[in-house]
């Protein structure tokens, strides 16, 4: 029997009944992550102790960056350490220099990237952990430590006890875990805490950019030039493959074989060849994907003539550009400088 007939049978049978089971424990497990989510932001909304916290730790982290030109580091072990790492990843992407250093290796010597002016956030649910704990009894007195805990009282927390310049940020959750859900793995303690240090970030970005007269979203944008969010900005303009001025051009049609635009194609810009008579190009993905290169050009189907180009502003953003042009095609895309420049639908695609 086949790997794949004994995983079918390995299925339930009672299709009916199966599913709802399943679905029951998702839509429960979602329920009582939005359930800690809505406990975190009663405690935001109505503690003093938690908002006074919250307002001092993005101040002391803004002041940090912007005056001491220090940085945030974000430690943490286990699941708390995944959650730190991608901390760090959105406070970088809003323009905030931050870095994760991990408690083990910390103790081993990569605790010299701590200096005084920064800022020491540990991330653990608990406010016990072992290594974090270590770690403070060889920073900097001046580090502020900000402590992502459970806790909520500074003189209860291992982290915060005896420091003065410490802060906890309390990310307690309603229910323990393993009466919700009868084990206690990492979720709606990991959920509260993700969800504080998203609010922690865009709190910082948006209180230090607004000091430098910026705006977070041009920021962000900034350090997001590739993937989807780039493209919300970026303009054709900025993915023109080549100018006319740097396309190798032929004079006339006739005579001329695929092997001639080949050599053309290797020396220019791009690898795109025009032919100076009509306007006409040879795209280069259309001249790779031909196999005999003694075929003569005008029979080898590869010139686009200009008729057949789509003519499109150079401003158009480039997500906007992807609901007007179909695979194959080639862009005539007028610059802002008066220039005309070519690309292939696949360059945006």
């Amino acid at each position: 029997m086949s790997t794949s007939s004994r995983i079918f049978q390995a299925l339930p049978t009672n299709f009916t009944t199966a599913p709802k089971t399943t679905t029951y424990l998702a839509v429960h497990v979602l329920a009582t992550e939005a359930a800690s989510l809505s406990h975190l932001t009663r405690i935001y909304t109505t503690n003093p102790t938690a908002r006074t916290a919250f307002v001092h730790a993005v101040q002391c982290i803004t002041h940090s960056l912007s005056v001491n030109h220090g940085k945030v580091i974000f430690s943490g072990m286990g699941k708390s350490g995944k959650i730190a790492q991608k901390m760090v990843a959105t406070m970088n992407s809003l323009g905030l220099m931050s870095f994760f250093l991990h408690p083990t290796e910390a103790l081993h010597g990569d605790m010299g990237i701590i200096r005084a002016q920064d800022i020491l956030v540990l991330v653990t649910y608990s406010g016990t952990t072992t290594e974090l704990v270590k770690i403070l009894s060889h920073i900097p007195s001046q580090t502020v430590v900000i402590a992502m805990t459970a806790h909520n009282c500074r003189n209860s927390c291992p982290l915060t006890m005896g420091r003065e310049n410490a802060i906890i940020l309390p990310t307690p959750v309603h229910e323990k875990e393993e009466v919700t859900f009868g084990v206690p793995a990492p979720t709606t303690s990991t959920t509260v805490t993700v969800a504080l240090g998203d609010a922690l970030a865009l709190a910082v970005a948006d209180t230090m950019h607004t000091i430098e007269g910026r705006k977070t979203q041009d920021v962000f944008h900034g350090f997001h030039p590739g993937g989807a969010i780039g493209d919300r900005k970026r303009t054709l303009e900025d993915c023109t493959a080549v100018r006319v001025g740097d396309i190798a051009m032929l004079k006339g049609k006739e005579g001329w074989k695929v092997a001639d635009c080949l050599v053309l194609a290797f020396r220019a810009k791009g690898g795109w060849v025009g032919i100076a008579d009509d306007g006409s190009v040879v795209p280069p993905r259309r001249l790779r994907a031909v196999d005999n290169p003694d075929m003569a050009l005008e029979k080898a189907g590869i010139l686009v003539k200009k008729s057949e180009m789509v003519v499109l502003d150079g401003g158009v953003k480039i997500a906007d550009a992807r609901g007007l042009v179909r695979p194959g095609q080639v862009l005539e895309i007028h610059l802002s400088n008066g220039e005309v420049g070519f690309a292939e639908s696949e360059d945006i695609l």
